[in-house]
């Protein structure tokens, strides 16, 4: 009995421990997210940031903030387009790069890491008015933000290491926040009477926890594949499965769509000011956002393709293949190697394009509607952003169950 209070009261000691940091780092976060910048005129910024809505929602998907020039302003999007585009070329086998080692890969992704926060530093900056438009005051500022981006993500991977929840905490409270201030302007500036609001809030809870029980579902869902494991001579050995989620991509793979859609939307702004006189950039930096159905098209279609890539990420046939042949272990009627890495490829497929259509359906469709009824483009994003929190809390849940476990064995000594 002693011994169960005091490995409870050690894991609850962790629990602070780890607590307490990250609310130290969440604190850091707040303030490095509004500490302006100079040589700025604020009073343009948010006027010309709502030109895109795109950059304005991207915000609360990235942990950024585009209301202001800040030091933290490009928030963890180039991270994220650095991870999700090394991924992409780590997939293509040609290039070698998943032969690098650890040391090797994290340099070459800072440094495609600083290539996307230079662009996205340089995409923001165009549109504002500076006191003294001139290249020394550009390079001050896209060191700064940039050095801002780096900070974040410095600060991010220090929360996974010592807090909870890792870099995803960081992104969740911005974009908890960036709901709640979005959802309360579009409110506040529609005029409605109290029975037209009252219903609207209404049906607006209903389908937000629809949303949230069908996200659930598709996270926790599997299909189990039996396994026979020769070195396990037990009742356990009949009970062994290889698990696929009914959503293999989870529901990250929307809030990585924002961000690598930022790029090309930043590069479209940076040609476009430099060439003025060109209809076609101009048309594509006026249909790039999502005020437009090109723009959507692009968020849906970028949604889509990055969740069905996302589910052969998180379940890597080949290397599932390889562990079981090394190990002995098969599935039933089908041969080691090659064949088992077909008969999983398959199984990956499908569901991935099962979770690929899901997610496309709840954060990608709804969109088109605000092109329609623009005053209602912040809430018609709100499912996207309720299937991304979702995901978020339950990967947080999974680690403290995790460490939980870890902390609760008892000393051997």
């Amino acid at each position: 009995m002693l011994r169960e209070k005091c490995a409870e009261s050690s894991s609850k000691a962790i629990f602070v421990k780890k607590g307490l940091q990250s609310i130290v780092i969440l604190i850091i976060y707040m303030i490095g997210r509004n500490i302006p910048l100079p040589l700025v005129e604020y009073e343009n910024v948010l006027q010309n940031t709502k030109h895109s809505l795109l950059l304005e929602l991207s915000a609360g998907a990235t942990g950024a903030n585009l209301a202001q020039t800040a030091l933290f302003s490009l928030g963890l999007g180039p991270w994220m387009s650095a991870m999700i585009i090394w991924q992409l070329l780590i997939m293509i086998k040609k290039f070698n790069f998943d032969k690098l080692s650890k040391k090797e890969a994290d340099i070459y992704q800072l440094i495609l890491m600083l290539g996307i926060a230079v662009i996205e530093a340089l995409g923001m900056i165009v549109n504002f008015d500076l006191v003294d438009r001139s290249v020394e005051t550009t390079f001050f500022l896209v060191t700064v933000m940039t050095g801002g981006a780096f900070l974040l993500t410095w600060l991010a991977n220090m929360n996974g290491e010592f807090g909870i929840g890792g870099p995803v905490l960081v992104v969740f409270f911005g974009m908890i926040g960036s709901i709640e201030q979005q959802l309360a302007t579009t409110l506040r500036t529609t005029e409605k009477t109290s029975f037209y609001l009252a219903a609207f809030l209404l049906i607006f809870a209903i389908v937000s926890t629809l949303i949230v029980v069908l996200t659930v579902i598709f996270e926790k869902a599997e299909y189990r594949i039996p396994l026979n494991r020769i070195l396990v001579n037990s009742k356990f050995g009949a009970q062994t499965y290889l698990p696929i989620k009914l959503n293999p991509c989870g529901a990250i793979a929307v809030m990585f769509g924002l961000s690598v859609l930022l790029i090309p939307s930043y590069l479209v702004q940076i040609m476009s000011n430099f060439f003025p006189t060109v209809n076609f950039l101009y048309w594509l930096s006026q249909n790039m956002g999502l005020n437009s159905y090109f723009g959507v098209s692009l968020y849906v279609l970028a949604i889509f393709s990055l969740s069905f890539v996302f589910g052969f990420i998180n379940v890597d046939a080949e290397k599932i293949s390889e562990n079981l042949r090394n190990s002995g272990d098969y599935i039933n009627g089908i041969r080691p190697g090659k064949a088992t890495q077909r008969f999983l490829q398959l199984y990956v497929r499908r569901f991935s394009f099962v979770g690929a259509t899901f997610n496309t359906l709840i954060a990608g469709t709804p969109v088109y509607l605000g092109v329609v009824y623009p005053q209602y483009s912040v809430i018609v994003m709100v499912p996207g952003f309720l299937l991304m929190a979702v995901g978020m809390v339950l990967m947080i849940s999974a680690q403290l169950k995790t460490i939980n476990i870890l902390h609760n064995y008892h000393q051997l000594l």
